[in-house]
């Protein structure tokens, strides 16, 4: 019993303590942004500084998003007046 509690205790924690990149696909690319140039497949991201930058390949305004950082527990907010417009735009 020990065993499978400790087992199933890893998945959870990566959920709830993942990286900047993770929370961004599960909180935007896979959710209000799944249909537009800012997907998953479609954006290149750093993370650097406590700041999530995300750049459409196609172009259009660069997102910059934090707390960016391992482990964080926080959402990823808007740290721009640019960003809060795109994310407005997608009913995010």
């Amino acid at each position: 019993m020990a065993f499978a509690v400790w087992h199933g205790q890893a998945p959870v924690a990566d959920y709830y303590f993942a990286g900047p990149y993770d929370r961004h696909d599960r909180e935007y690319a896979n959710g209000c942004l799944a249909a537009s140039p800012y997907r998953h497949d479609t954006v290149q991201a750093t993370a650097d500084d406590g700041v999530l930058t995300v750049t459409p390949v196609a172009g259009g305004a660069t997102l910059r998003l934090g707390p960016a950082e391992d482990g964080s527990t926080h959402p990823l907010r808007p740290l721009d007046k640019a960003t809060q417009a795109v994310l407005a735009e997608y009913g995010c």
